[in-house]
């Protein structure tokens, strides 16, 4: 049977990485084990952090304080979360979808390409990369990890954070990566808005039906 409801958490407080990440992980095996039928979207932001996925290049951490770091279960490289950047995490089952994870890369980056048109920002995908850009400079990151076909992390968006951080690394083990964010375009956007658009594209794309925690 197919199932396509999702707990939706998006708590209005600065969240602690680890313990998300731990909130995560939890969901995903009780899906694994069957002790739930609910997959799981969490939107929100992080106080700051750094996070390495596996077989990361160490070298991309340029001067970046330990105790900031997580070496968390994804793919990709190093990226950076902070307040004013919309995290996004998709516990989904893709039974459900299609058992292919770069169909679901190709579907998280149409999401985020969707949401940032509703603003009217031009933004793409580009070749040989996963995430999304505007011209030449990345405005969002995915990074996911996935077992038994239910995935874990996600995606995110910079909205007003401060992109400073990012210099501390280098992005995605991009090097002369630069990263933008949207009100680099748009001066009035708020991340509430970005909410808003972002949840209305994942229930869509997805086609879930949000239940409360």
């Amino acid at each position: 049977m197919i199932n396509r409801t999702a707990i939706l958490n998006e708590p209005r407080e600065i969240s602690d990485f680890k313990e998300i990440c731990k909130l995560q992980e939890k969901y995903q095996r009780d899906l694994i084990q069957t002790n739930s039928n609910y997959q799981f979207i969490w939107i929100g932001e992080h106080m700051l952090s750094y996070t390495i996925g596996r077989g990361s290049n160490l070298d991309n951490l340029l001067d970046v304080c330990p105790e900031n770091v997580y070496l968390i279960n994804r793919g990709g490289e190093v990226t950076c979360h902070m307040p004013g950047q919309l995290v996004v995490y998709l516990i989904l089952d893709l039974v459900n979808y299609k058992k292919d994870l770069n169909w679901y890369l190709r579907k998280l980056e149409f999401i985020i390409i969707n949401t940032l048109t509703e603003f009217n920002i031009k933004c793409s995908r580009k070749t040989g990369f996963t995430g999304v850009w505007c011209e030449n400079k990345k405005i969002a990151s995915i990074g996911i990890g996935c077992k038994r076909w239910v995935t874990l992390h996600g995606f995110s968006i910079n909205v007003d954070c401060n992109l400073e951080n990012f210099t501390q690394i280098i992005p995605c083990g991009i090097k002369e990566c630069e990263m933008t964010k949207i009100r680099d375009f748009k001066k009035d956007v708020t991340i509430k808005e970005v909410k808003n658009i972002v949840k209305k594209m994942i229930q869509k794309e997805f086609n879930l039906k949000f239940v409360s925690q």
